[in-house]
């Protein structure tokens, strides 16, 4: 099979987003691809069954690759590049999708940069609540990155801000700066876009999302997202990939010259630089939120005292202008008979 984009689809046992990967990939308006599914060890009649309902164009575009013992997430990719050798290829997994125009608008940027080892999109998150039946229910969105204006080397050192369904990539770049390491049980793709960042410039598509990465609110591992379940293998795999290149540096015959590793060291510095102020900034947050809180209930009951004390005044007024004054007393009384004039004038 031969064509000018190889999807790789990575799956385990998720038939209802497989379901949705393949309809996103069968959507789009650029026709010139193949999809190469890698089954890791899951279920494969009901990965045939899925691929077996779609429609015949779409279906004579699939191949599945099947690993009899599952290899993990990061090596399946490089299972699903063995079997083809295109010239662009894109990671499409299982619980994210496309726009229409993925495929037309990255293709047209790589035809028109050949410097470029790669191109990625602005990516949109979806976060969704999952179904009893593997099928989700998005609750809201979120533009990733909005601060971010391209893909530089200097940003990807501090962190991974690109997930793989928004990049499209060269096959000869990658060949060369090699594929995703497998050995890794997370973080294979942030490794994989510093060797591509450090080799070749990677172009970005400013407009509108064109790839939308799934969250779900599930700590399920077969359902989740690794960023979600995995992540303690996370923190500490960006670590172990920072000591690495590191370790690499320091074995060099030179160790002044200029190197990644010293690179990602400075990096990772900043970004427990950058944490520790962001808790600090939380912290100072929190304080102000409860001394805001305590003012406001501060001055809810001087309202109330000061509303009570209104009333009692207002009181006291009307009381002392319902009681006459001792003059006005007086003078009713001289001037109202006495009650023995009363009864002489009764009888006059």
């Amino acid at each position: 099979m031969s064509a000018t984009v190889t999807v790789v689809v990575r799956t385990r046992n998720r038939p209802a987003m497989l379901t949705r990967a393949l309809g996103s990939i069968g959507s789009q308006t650029f026709t010139d691809y193949e999809v190469v599914v890698v089954n890791d060890a899951g279920d494969e009649a009901a990965v045939a069954s899925v691929v077996d309902a779609q429609d015949a164009e779409l279906r004579a575009k699939i191949q599945v690759v099947t690993n009899a013992v599952s290899k993990g997430r990061e090596a399946a990719l490089d299972c699903g590049l063995q079997a083809s050798h295109n010239r662009y290829y894109a990671v499409h997994d299982d619980d994210d999708s496309w726009h229409p125009e993925f495929l037309a608008r990255t293709v047209a940027y790589l035809d028109e940069h050949p410097a470029a080892g790669g191109v990625a999109t602005r990516c949109e998150i979806i976060r969704e609540r999952v179904r009893a039946d593997g099928t989700c229910t998005e609750i809201e969105r979120e533009v990733l990155s909005t601060d971010m204006y391209g893909l530089s080397l200097v940003d990807m050192m501090v962190e991974n801000y690109t997930p793989p369904i928004s990049q499209l990539i060269r096959r000869e770049v990658a060949d060369r700066v090699g594929h995703w390491d497998g050995s890794l049980q997370t973080q294979a793709d942030w490794d994989f876009n510093l060797r591509l960042l450090a080799d070749s410039p990677v172009g970005f598509i400013d407009e509108e999302p064109l790839a939308f990465w799934h969250h779900r609110d599930t700590l399920d591992p077969s359902l989740g997202n690794s960023i979600v379940t995995d992540a303690y293998l996370h923190t500490w795999d960006n670590l172990h990939i920072r000591d690495r290149y590191l370790r690499a540096m320091l074995a060099t015959e030179d160790p002044s010259s200029p190197h990644l590793g010293q690179a990602l060291l400075t990096a990772e510095y900043y970004r427990r630089t950058r944490e520790e102020l962001l808790r600090v900034e939380s912290g100072l947050h929190s304080s102000l939120n409860l001394v805001h809180v305590d003012l406001l209930n501060t001055m809810k009951a001087l309202h109330q005292e000061v509303h009570e004390l209104r009333g009692e005044v207002a009181a006291l007024r009307q009381e002392l202008e319902d009681k006459p004054t001792l003059g006005e007393s007086l003078r009713s009384a001289a001037k109202a008979p006495t009650r023995a004039a009363r009864r002489l004038l009764k009888r006059g």
